[in-house]
């Protein structure tokens, strides 16, 4: 199936994503059909599989062997090298090395599938009542990470936080400061069995005392602004910067909320019961239909973050998308149904449901709660343990999975922690260019990449080459996760090839071969932890 068709080799090399040329190549054979691409697993032959035959044998009523056998003959790609039929009848495409190496020369670490699209991402937003803690901080890690690989996509991706300051659990912050305030000056302490019982409410209590603040109200406003700035600061040393901070207050101010109750209402999608109104959310896929406003005339959270998503539709985003932990699973059909009664589609907001996650050290889980103030905070976390270390461990795991953050494994400074593996194999790379260097061996773009034919050359040319596709997947997935075990497979290939050939030799036409495939490793490693914001140190 080799050709010497370097005008077809050209045509090819217009994409640098392999997987969506093999794609195009198997829509000419089969247009009708849905076509999927996926790597092949270590131990099988090929580089990419397809399951299409399958698909078409249920159809047809045929074998899957007998149709593959079929498709594979219409194959006919200087790209494709080698074509093997795998049981039940998967069909797995080996790519050739000269298009490998030719496809090497270009830029491998960037693709632009966002075509400038505006998208808005809101995560962490944990209410003003106290430090950031470990579940918002993995919401923090996958939030930044998007926005970082969805910019580099070629999307407007920007990060914003919602700041709840009204509602009943400020009133329950301020009464629990007042309380304190009261316990340190000599009197006893009520705070409300619903409220906020931890030792850090005495910071802002001794501060407010010192101020001689002692209104409810500026009770209230000084808390939330004290508890917002200490987030800020928490978000920022991990990091994390928000384009945008917007509080709740401020879509009151703007008279939303009494236009959304108002559009509500206009559409005979409210009706009153025993004193609370309540929105008929069963119209739109709920299980019940859900309070907006109190029997005491208190607004419930649904009214205002309805109000909410309708200043974000108004400031013109082509999607939305919410980070959030577990425990809101169930609110996602009655909110995407207030935007559906405000008359727009619900699909413009994508939903990300951050799991839980646990605390592990010695083989024993921690116990967290922020009400009764035995919480891990996110700042204590990050004094014990560094910063890039604890971005990646809260990236090492898909979004919908249940992470257990091991302490022991964290604090090893190792290549046993995957972060320090990554970092080391860039490290290394930096220090073999170094030596090169000091042999006054610089590295040079247009290089002979034939004379690379050992294998473990090949599988770290492939491996490179997979980077845009990563980011393609990340991006239909929203799922970082995905980075972090691909720069850690790119990372053991370099190991791999490191181990078994050295870079500098007396070969001068190989040693700049091989300059140039460790410092494309080198490119895309650092690219690759940059988009999960985590440094690249040249030395370790």
């Amino acid at each position: 199936m080799d050709s010497n068709d370097s005008g077809e080799m050209q045509r090819e090399l217009n994409c640098n994503m392999i997987r969506r040329e093999l794609k195009k190549i198997l829509q000419q054979i089969v247009p009708d059909e849905e076509i999927r691409i996926d790597y092949v697993p270590k131990g099988k032959p090929g580089d990419y599989a397809t399951n299409v035959a399958l698909k078409i044998a249920s159809k047809r009523g045929e074998s899957p062997l007998t149709v593959a056998e079929k498709l594979i003959k219409k194959f006919k790609d200087p790209m494709i090298s080698g074509v093997t039929i795998c049981e039940p009848g998967f069909i797995n495409f080996e790519i050739s090395t000269q298009y490998l190496l030719d496809l090497l020369h270009r830029e491998t670490a960037t693709i632009d599938v966002g075509e400038s699209k505006k998208i808005l991402i809101e995560f962490v937003s944990v209410n003003p009542t106290g430090p950031i803690n470990i579940a918002a901080a993995r919401a923090a890690a996958v939030g930044d990470s998007l926005v970082r690989i969805l910019n580099k996509s070629g999307f407007r991706a920007s990060a914003e936080y919602y700041i709840n300051d009204t509602g009943r659990q400020i009133d329950l912050l301020a009464e629990s400061v007042k309380q304190r305030m009261n316990e340190l000056s000599g009197e006893k302490a009520q705070i409300p069995e619903n409220g906020y019982h931890g030792e850090y409410i005495k910071d802002v209590a001794k501060e407010l005392l010192s101020e001689n603040i002692d209104t409810i109200e500026d009770i209230k406003n000084y808390s939330v602004n004290y508890f917002v700035n200490i987030q800020k600061k928490t978000l920022e040393d991990f990091g994390v910067i928000f384009d945008y901070w917007i509080q709740e207050s401020e879509i009151y101010k703007k008279g939303l909320v009494d236009t959304v109750l108002k559009i509500l209402q206009d559409k005979k999608l409210t009706y009153e019961k025993d004193g609370a109104l309540y929105f008929k959310t069963k119209e739109f896929g709920d299980s019940n239909d859900r309070v907006i406003i109190t029997s005491d005339q208190r607004n419930t959270y649904l009214l205002p973050d309805i109000a909410y998503h309708l200043d974000k539709i108004q400031r013109n985003f082509d999607t939305l998308i919410n980070i959030w932990g577990p425990d809101h699973h169930g609110y996602i059909k009655r909110l995407k149904g207030g935007i559906n009664a405000l008359g727009y589609a619900d699909d413009i907001l994508k939903i990300i449901i951050a799991q839980e996650v646990k605390l592990k050290k010695g083989g024993e889980f921690l116990t967290m709660s922020k009400r009764a103030g035995t919480f891990t905070t996110l700042n204590e976390l990050l004094e014990q343990v560094p910063r890039d270390v604890v971005r990646f461990f809260f990236l090492m795991r898909s979004n919908s999975q249940h992470l257990d953050f091991d302490l022991d494994l964290a604090l090893k400074e190792s290549e046993e922690n995957p972060v320090y593996y990554v970092q080391y194999a860039h490290a290394r790379i930096k220090s073999i260019i170094a030596f090169a260097k000091d042999q006054d061996i610089e590295f040079q773009e247009d290089v002979d990449l034939s004379l690379m034919s050992e294998k473990e050359e090949i599988t770290l040319a492939k491996e490179i080459l997979k980077f845009p596709e990563i980011l393609e997947d990340i991006v239909r997935t929203y799922e970082p996760y995905l980075m972090t075990y691909y720069l850690i497979n790119l990372a053991q290939c370099f190991h791999y090839f490191y181990q078994k050939h050295r870079v500098v030799t007396d070969e001068k036409q190989r040693t700049h071969a091989r300059l140039f495939l460790i410092t494309k490793t080198a490119e895309v490693l650092q690219k690759g932890l940059e988009l999960l914001g985590v440094s690249c140190p040249e030395r370790m």
